[in-house]
């Protein structure tokens, strides 16, 4: 038969009591033991009966808790039933030779029944005590002495030497004391059990909420034992939250993260606690901001009793933080190159063109002269390109309503890139096709600016040495089950230098002396219009840029034209 794991022993309510149980069993057997030598001749079959019990009994127990694991609750209750009655059977015996109606050793039913109390509960406890009452009560009523000879004495109410009216008042007083005991440490048992219930539903659910939470929580006691460590604690600051929960919190903190210690050391000592303070602190290599609150945990008298500190990574908040930092300044710039372009444009339009004018009609015959003319309408163009880009990056702007398969378009930028003079035969494009369609939110002339400036800033890193740039397109799931579009462009170039890291996305910032700086300025805003996320990884064998787009477009809700809904690509 299969056993449900739910209902063994050892995962019911049975489980916190098993203990007790087998204590009491083995208890209760030692005083029937115990009064059988004394009060009786240790010979006989109620002697032999006894010592097979004994035996029977204590091999249960063994085997109980070798193998109590993989047997039921119901298994158990029944074996401890049988017990039970054989017990009220042998103290039936007791009490019936030795005093019958004013034996001593009718405590030995009341043992037995607060003994069931801990496996049946108030209506077991209840059916016990009649169980116990038969017992008692039949030897004494009718003459077992003529069924039973050498075991049951003739002690009937007939032949006790008083009144039988006495005899059965006193039989009827004992059955209600059985009663008693039987409902008052039966409905105590059924407290107990019910709050117990509770207290472990409070304790699952307060478990799982705690052990769920994103921010990190522990709890230490005033003497600085660890309480509380949940999850998500340990995911913060890389410690195996099984080992922490037997640690102190000193032995923890103190080398590892001293700032973490010495803030939960002086809460723990002052009673000082803190809301939203920050700290720093290094884990498995990599630094990471750290929001900490403590709470203090008082005692009735207002003394000290632990502290509960409550923490989170803030990584995510400071990054998210600084792309909203850059994109006001982005904001800003874009705005100011607008304006200066537009009052630039115009009359750096008029100098070209009156100069092509001037170096038709002139007859310039000086060499220099002619190098100068040459030099503006040059200079011109240049500055009128540079014009053009700040106009690009201002006017950026996304419709999501409009979704695109850049497949092509990264196919067609490949292409125009081969045959550029900037990337040479010294460099060389390689392609990874998906195989298929990948489509991702936006319109195809923003991919094909937003890919033109990767592929050209790559090329221009490799700029007088050998390389290879590797442009890879795909699908890409998140764990939460978002779906992104993955465009990814890898150059095997010097590096970015640490020193310039957090720059190179800034607009106007160029470490070459013809560059504009913004052409990965352009491309964080195009992604950033498009509510994608930009990465980049670099070393000194090359650097790699990771673009996710969502793949879903936005269109407006019918009616409502200010709401957006998504909706899955098909």
């Amino acid at each position: 038969m299969k056993v449900n794991p739910a209902s063994s022993i050892f995962s019911t309510e049975l489980s916190g009591r098993i203990y007790w149980i087998l204590i009491s069993r083995l208890l209760t057997y030692i005083f029937l033991f115990t009064a059988f030598v004394i009060f009786l001749d240790s010979s006989g079959i109620i002697y032999n009966a006894l010592i097979i019990y004994a035996v029977l009994a204590i091999a249960f127990l063994i085997y109980l808790f070798v193998f109590g694991h993989r047997h039921s609750a119901r298994l158990l209750k029944t074996i401890i039933g049988v017990q039970i009655v054989f017990e009220f059977a042998i103290e039936s015996v007791l009490v019936n030779q030795v005093g019958g109606n004013f034996s001593p050793l009718l405590i030995l039913f009341i043992l037995s029944i607060v003994s069931a109390t801990l496996v049946y509960g108030l209506l077991g406890t209840l059916l016990a005590a009649t169980v116990a009452g038969l017992f008692y009560a039949a030897p004494i009523i009718y003459d077992f002495s003529r069924f039973l000879p050498g075991i049951f004495e003739s002690a009937n109410l007939t032949r006790m030497g008083f009144s039988s009216d006495e005899a059965f008042y006193t039989v009827f007083l004992h059955l209600c004391l059985f009663y008693l005991i039987a409902f008052i440490s039966g409905y105590m048992a059924e407290n107990q059990l019910f709050a117990s219930r509770e207290l472990r539903k409070i304790k699952l659910e307060t478990d799982e909420i705690l052990e769920n939470m994103s921010s990190g929580m522990i709890t230490i006691d005033r003497f600085g034992k660890m309480i509380y460590f949940n999850m998500a604690a340990g995911e913060i600051l890389g410690i195996n939250p099984k080992l922490a929960r037997l640690a102190t919190f000193k032995s923890i903190f103190l080398k590892k993260f001293p700032e973490f210690y010495y803030k939960i050391e002086l809460a723990l000592t002052t009673g000082y606690s803190e809301t939203r303070g920050e700290i720093e602190l290094e884990v498995n290599g990599v630094r990471i901001p750290l929001g900490i609150s403590t709470s203090i945990l008082r005692g009735e008298r207002g003394e000290i009793r632990g502290i509960i500190a409550v923490f989170q990574n803030l990584a995510e908040v400071k990054l998210m933080e600084k792309r909203l930092r850059d994109a006001d300044r982005l904001a800003a710039i874009a705005q100011l190159s607008a304006g200066i372009a537009h009052e630039i444009r115009n009359p750096l339009a008029s100098i070209s063109g009156s100069v092509e004018v001037l170096k038709g009609s002139l007859q310039v015959n000086d060499e220099q002269d002619k190098k100068l003319l040459d030099l503006i309408i040059k200079e011109s163009s240049r500055l009128n390109n540079i014009i053009t880009e700040f106009l690009s990056f201002a006017r950026i702007k996304s419709k999501l309503n409009s979704r695109t398969d850049i497949v092509p378009v990264i196919e067609e930028v490949i292409t125009l890139a081969r045959s550029h003079p900037e990337f040479g035969p010294a460099i060389a494009v390689d392609y990874r096709s998906p195989g298929g369609e990948v489509y991702a939110r936006g319109e195809p002339d923003q991919y094909k600016q937003l890919l033109w400036n990767l592929l050209l800033n790559a090329a221009q890193a490799m700029r007088g040495i050998k390389g290879r740039i590797t442009v890879e397109c795909g699908g890409f799931v998140e764990p939460r089950g978002k779906v992104w579009a993955k465009l990814r462009v890898s150059d095997t170039g010097r590096g970015i230098p640490p020193n310039l890291r957090d720059r190179i996305f800034d607009p106007f910032f160029s470490t070459k002396t013809d560059g504009t700086g913004l052409g990965l300025a352009i491309v964080a805003r195009i992604v950033e219009s498009l509510e994608g996320r930009l990465e980049f990884d670099t070393d000194e064998l090359g650097t790699s840029f990771t673009i996710l787009i969502p793949t879903e477009e936005l269109r407006p809700i019918s009616g409502e034209a200010d709401l957006v809904e998504d909706y899955s690509s098909t």
